[in-house]
């Protein structure tokens, strides 16, 4: 008799693990979407709020340095440029044309930021809007 009643406690045992491994798996499936849902979508930018282009600026008109705030990273690293002559060969046309902007002495790209010195003869109202033409262009090209 006491067998009997054994292979009836093991027989509970095993169904209950059973299900409690068959709900942790549940649980775990449920859990693992949840995640890949949530991660698999965090880099996803809504069209109405992706800009290509100057995000915004920081501008004084007694300051020879502007720093324009990008709505993409246009380089990895930082890399500046006093001349028309530090311009790379595998220039893509956005350093040159903005060197092509009247008063622009150096340009310095770091990631999502642009920073550009001008001549002291020039204002910013007269460079901002080709900046802002520029930068949007060649964004619109490569993304």
């Amino acid at each position: 008799m006491s067998t009997g009643s054994g292979r009836k406690s093991l027989r509970k045992y095993e169904v209950t693990n059973l299900l409690f491994f068959l709900a942790l798996m549940v649980a775990l499936g449920v859990l693992v979407t949840m995640v890949f849902r949530h991660y698999g979508t965090r880099n996803q930018v809504l069209d109405e709020e992706s800009d290509l282009g100057v995000v915004s600026e920081a501008l004084g008109d007694e300051s020879d340095v502007g720093i324009f705030y990008l709505g993409t990273k246009i380089s990895e690293t930082q890399r500046q440029y006093r001349s028309r002559l530090e311009i790379p060969v595998t220039d893509d046309g956005l350093l040159a044309e903005l060197f092509d902007l009247p008063g622009v002495e150096e340009v310095t790209l770091d990631q999502r930021i642009l920073i550009i010195r001008k001549s002291g003869a020039v204002r910013w109202d007269d460079i901002r809007p080709g900046v802002r033409r520029i930068v949007s262009r060649h964004l619109h090209i490569h993304f």
